[in-house]
């Protein structure tokens, strides 16, 4: 991670889901960076309004809005359209492909009900019948980001998930960044993490990082 920068975002989730579509939309593209390849939100948990389910909504009509020439299907309520971030949540050994492995949801063929995803250089047929294998990945939690990296970081810390704020989960969340992370929450819900001993481990580096990008504890 070469850089770390604190956003903001105000006190209220409602004001952080701003803050990143603004990241999203604007900053991060006079930055040079793509919001389609290059920027992975990472939340620490599912529920809440700054949680991966309603970000994903959000992220979704941002960064691949509806459009005549991208077929899209409702399943179950999960809205799913060609050009979607998606990634994989149980481990499918026939397909080859894993938990947490992310795609981009090339064709969806509504005759033959089958979505084709690329996974890298490879392509993976569902049948329609096996959707619940995958899930929008606009926004992921930070569990299922380890193991892997992402050109950019989008962070969102606020109280609201403050069972889940530990240091371990937060320094998870800021190395999983290659080159930029942007970290968008309260001050109040950044000390927690900073400052839990949940898992007794220590990262000094996480404090000299946060130093630098204004935040004092």
């Amino acid at each position: 991670m070469s850089d770390c920068i604190w956003h903001g975002g105000g006190h209220q989730p409602e004001h952080g889901v701003q803050a990143i579509c603004e990241l999203i939309t604007d900053l991060l593209p006079r930055l040079g960076f793509n919001p389609a390849t290059d920027v992975q939100v990472l939340c620490p948990m599912t529920r809440g309004v700054v949680g991966t389910r309603n970000l994903n909504t959000v992220l979704q009509q941002l960064i691949n809005p509806p459009s005549p020439s991208k077929v899209e299907i409702n399943r179950g309520g999960n809205l799913l359209r060609e050009g979607d971030r998606i990634i994989q949540l149980t481990n499918d050994y026939n397909r080859e492909v894993f938990n947490g492995d992310l795609g981009i949801i090339q064709s969806i063929d509504t005759v033959e009900q089958e979505v084709t995803v690329l996974y890298g250089e490879r392509t993976v047929v569902y049948d329609y019948a096996d959707l619940n294998e995958i899930a929008l990945a606009w926004s992921i939690s930070i569990h299922k980001s380890q193991g892997s990296e992402y050109p950019v970081i989008v962070l969102p810390i606020y109280m609201q998930h403050y069972m889940m704020l530990t240091r371990n989960l937060f320094y998870t969340g800021l190395t999983r960044a290659k080159k930029l992370v942007i970290v968008v929450g309260a001050k109040k819900a950044i000390s927690l993490a900073v400052r839990s001993t949940y898992d007794q481990r220590r990262y000094t580096r996480l404090q000299q990082r946060l130093l630098q990008t204004g935040l004092h504890w």
